[in-house]
């Protein structure tokens, strides 16, 4: 296998690395008037580092222009690097992320990553968000992993929104695809595929020109709110480049964090029955994600039942199974929450009464949402199905690979 392929079959979601520097010490006394505004309250021990516009960091090589977004164990940020006279995305992790409770592989991933990307030809590593620096910064919460990539633009659910129906064009998918083909992460979702900017100093700096600070006022501090660098439209691109984010909460083949992974739309039955899964669970997201960005339907959700009837798992193997039929028995049997969910006989023990359907129902049907693209030929529709039955086979086993998803026809078209 190729090295990359290992290396990201290897990877879950993530980032990092520690450089021992000296790092800033941060006014206690100040940092308190700054509420937490978006995210929730980690704004303690242990957790988000407090910043303000700004605020500079290793050794004032970075200051904080804007503030790009936040995550469950980070916040991230618009900075100027000085050093090297370029902006770039300076990303915060609480202080917890590393010999805390919520410890993480994010760092030696990052770290692998770079490491192999630098010794591969492969195509993939060019669509991942390179780690550019790393270093340690103490701050009133504890010390903190900070890691620094290239400044990227909108991610596909931003995009999507954009468009009629939330359909990307099926010509941009195809480009975009066969990008994500190349890479293996383990939590592919709209959100952590973000389009890469052209001229990124130039854009960024007219974007900073016109466009004023997001802020807000409270308890006598301005607070700096999120913001996205503006970027085309993906059907006005030349050839639309997107990069994988997010490997926070990775984890290696051989060493899982977590068997909770991915979100509950684009989980893979194996994983939600607690089932062996392997690199195979990134090739169902990417089904359901294909479905998503052509259709502009979310083809698996899943719902909890108001009167506690069902769960959200449930209802997402219901739906699953009402579209591609029931789960292999040696799948079940080979899952450890499988009894959670089905009888002796395979059934779905909660929701017993299913309405099955085909994919081609939700592909070319005959009332919104389900209508037709209508860039997409009628004689391409069989096709475009097939590719995506490939990959949304309910037996890990027999699974398209990347590799041969690469030379299906409808992505070669």
């Amino acid at each position: 296998m190729n090295p990359i392929k290992v290396l990201f079959a290897k990877a879950r979601s993530q980032l990092s690395k520690i450089v021992k520097t000296p790092s800033q010490q941060v006014s206690i006394d100040r940092t308190k008037l700054i509420p937490a505004v978006e995210e929730p309250d980690y704004y303690q021990s242990g957790g988000f580092h407090p910043i303000s516009l700004g605020d500079t960091f290793k050794s004032d090589q970075y200051t904080i222009l804007r503030k790009l977004g936040y995550g469950q164990y980070s916040t991230v940020w618009l900075a100027k690097d000085t050093r090297y006279q370029k902006y770039a995305a300076l990303k915060i992790l609480r202080a917890d992320c590393y010999g805390g409770p919520h410890d993480i592989f994010e760092r030696e991933i990052l770290s692998r990553i770079q490491e192999v990307s630098q010794k591969s030809h492969h195509e993939g590593r060019s669509y991942v968000s390179g780690l550019l620096d790393h270093f340690k910064h103490t701050g009133p919460n504890g010390d903190h992993v900070c890691l620094v990539f290239d400044v990227l633009g909108h991610h596909l659910d931003f995009q999507a929104a954009k468009y009629e129906d939330g359909k990307l064009p099926v010509k941009a998918v195809k480009t975009i695809v066969r990008q994500l083909c190349g890479v293996i992460h383990t939590d592919l979702k709209p959100t952590n595929i973000l389009l890469e900017l052209e001229s990124p100093n130039n854009t960024i700096s007219q974007y900073l020109e016109k466009v004023p600070q997001r802020t807000s006022q409270g308890h006598g501090a301005t607070v700096p709110l999120r913001e996205v660098i503006t970027t085309p439209l993906v059907s006005e691109m030349v050839y639309p480049q997107v990069r994988i984010i997010d490997f926070g909460l990775a984890s290696w083949r051989e060493n899982h964090l977590s068997d909770h992974i991915q979100s509950l739309a684009l989980r893979a039955p194996e994983v939600t029955i607690g089932a062996p899964w392997d690199t195979g669970v990134d090739i169902w997201s990417l089904g359901c994600l294909v479905v998503e960005f052509v259709q502009g339907i979310v083809l698996f959700s899943g719902e909890a039942s108001e009167d506690g009837t069902w769960t959200a798992e449930d209802d997402h193997l219901a739906r699953i199974i009402e579209v591609l039929g029931p789960l292999p028995s040696h799948l079940i049997r080979s899952g450890k929450r499988a009894a959670h969910f089905f009888d002796e006989e395979g059934t779905l023990i909660r929701i017993p009464n299913l309405k099955p359907t085909k994919l081609e129902r939700l592909i070319n049907g005959t009332t919104k949402p389900f209508l037709k693209p209508s860039d997409m030929p009628e004689a391409e529709v069989p096709i475009f199905i097939e590719f995506v039955q490939g990959m949304l086979e309910l037996d890990p086993g027999t699974r398209k690979s990347a590799s041969e998803l690469l030379q299906h026809e409808w992505i070669k078209a």
